[in-house]
Formats: C-alpha cells, structure tokens, sequence
C-alpha cells in the first residue's frame, strides 16, 4: 500500500489551532491591556482566576531563572518585575506544550524533547542578552517552539515520520536531511507554516522557521541566528533530544551576524545549567 506524502498545508490543517487551556486567559489579558483602565492589578486579577497558573508564576518568579534577590508573594509583584509580555509568553509556552503530548515514543521522548527545547530557550535568551539584543526575553519563546515542526509530522504523519527516520538511520544523515529526502521539506517548513496560521510576530516566525539557514530569512535573519547557536550549544551539551542524534555543523553565516566572541559561550552554557531545572519545574511538573 502506497503511502502519500503529506503537504505542508495538510500537516498544518490537521493542527487544532487552539492555544490550549491557557488561550481564553490569554485573550483576556490581551483585552484587558487595550483597555485605557488596564494595571498590573488587573492583569494580575486575570491570571489568579486559575490556583495552578499563580502557583506556576511565583514558583517561577521565585527561581534560578529571573534570578531576583528579593523573594516575590504577589502575582502583581511578579508581574511587575517579569514584565506583561513575558508573562504571555509563559502562558503561550504552558499552552503549546499542553497541546502536544500524544506523540509516540518510538519517535521522540516527549520530556527529552521539552527539556531539549525549553534549554534551547534559555540559551536563545541569554545569547540574545550577550548580544545586547532588544528585548532578549522575546527569544525565549522562539528557542522553545524551533522544533515544534516535527511533533506535527509525529502526531499528524507517523507513517511518513516512521519512513525519515528509517533513512535517517540507514543513510546516518541528519534529521531534517532525511526529513528532505522523504518529503520535500522539513521541519522549518512545518513549524514556519504553522506559527504563521497561529498569527504569531513575523520575526518569530522566521526564528523558528529558518533556524537551520539563517540567512536566507529575509525579516529574522538575528532571531533565527540566535535560535540556531542556542540549538548548536545545546545539542553539544547532549541536553534533551527532539529525535537528533548527531550534532549539527554551526553556520559560520549564522555565527558572524551575531557578532559575538567565543568567550561568552562558557557562560551562556553555565546559565542554561543553572536555569533548566527552573524552567522545567514550570512547565513540565503539573
């Protein structure tokens, strides 16, 4: 029996748009900061209205992660302190791990493959603050979701996901070149396509979508060189796993537009240690 090979379009399709249970909090929050009345109060208001979520924000305010000297009680001091904007991000990366939990183990570890993301966040950030990048918490998100594409294919294509890695193993390429071989594209494809239809940024879209070519990314060119060095750091420190075995080759391209010494990587790669318990407390413990 002939098995198609899916489109991208198709892949996306069969991809429930919803941002999991924290969507309605998030479009919430969003309501109430284009209201002229919005505060910190109100926002702070809005997440309290779920025990787990609040429980979820202190503990992370509270850790290795923000690294704040003082101890945070109130959502509104956390909030104060983190900042709105990545606050949603929190919520937007509880949802999305949420929304993928079905796939099966004989393609990827499900807590490898978060841990593997949520460490590629953490270096995404801290790269970007080495780098004296504007809003560097931004690339946090970016980090988390970059291989976001493959749990598609996993969830929604397992047969076709079953036949990469059979050439995976066969010809020992990499992932995403058997991804290539087998379908015509890969996983930025998938993961670019998909963000794109959830009406994510443009420049996190391109992050995520071209963190394996940077350069060919005609509006996030920066942000997918960010994600792409965090991915390279973290799959050399063997830290989680998205189903790649072997570590990729740096993109000089990628490298010489961030414009950093070798020097900052040591610390880059200390903090990611330090802050991927944090992160992992938050988002994979319920």
């Amino acid at each position: 029996m002939t098995i198609s090979t899916p489109t991208i379009e198709s892949l996306v399709q069969a991809t429930p748009s919803s941002l999991g249970s924290y969507g309605p909090l998030l479009r919430e929050i969003e309501s109430a900061l284009a209201s002229p009345q919005s505060s910190l109060g109100s926002i702070a208001e809005i997440i309290e209205k779920d025990p787990d979520l609040t429980s979820r924000l202190l503990r992370f305010a509270n850790s290795a992660y923000c690294g704040f000297s003082t101890r945070l009680s109130t959502v509104s001091e956390a909030i104060g302190l983190i900042g709105v904007q990545q606050v949603q991000d929190l919520l937007t990366a509880s949802s999305v791990i949420e929304q993928f939990t079905d796939v099966a183990d004989e393609f990827v570890n499900m807590q490898s493959f978060w841990e593997h993301s949520l460490a590629c966040g953490i270096g995404a950030r801290l790269i970007a603050m080495e780098g004296r990048l504007p809003k560097p918490d931004r690339f946090f998100v970016a980090g988390l979701l970059h291989d976001i594409g493959r749990l598609v294919l996993f969830l929604q294509s397992p047969k076709i996901a079953q036949r990469v890695f059979e050439l995976y193993r066969k010809e020992h390429i990499l992932l995403r070149e058997a991804e290539v071989k087998v379908m015509g594209f890969d996983h930025q494809g998938i993961a670019e396509a998909l963000l794109r239809n959830w009406k994510y940024p443009p420049a996190l879209v391109h992050a995520v979508g071209y963190h394996h070519c940077p350069q060919n990314s005609s509006v996030g060119q920066m942000e997918a060189s960010v994600v792409h060095v965090s991915d390279h750091l973290v799959n050399a420190m063997q830290m989680g796993s998205s189903g790649e075995r072997h570590v990729s080759p740096l993109n000089p391209q990628a490298w010489a537009v961030l414009n950093l010494k070798t020097a900052v990587l040591e610390p880059v790669m200390i903090g990611i240690d330090e802050q991927i318990e944090a992160a992992k407390e938050m988002f994979l413990k319920s």
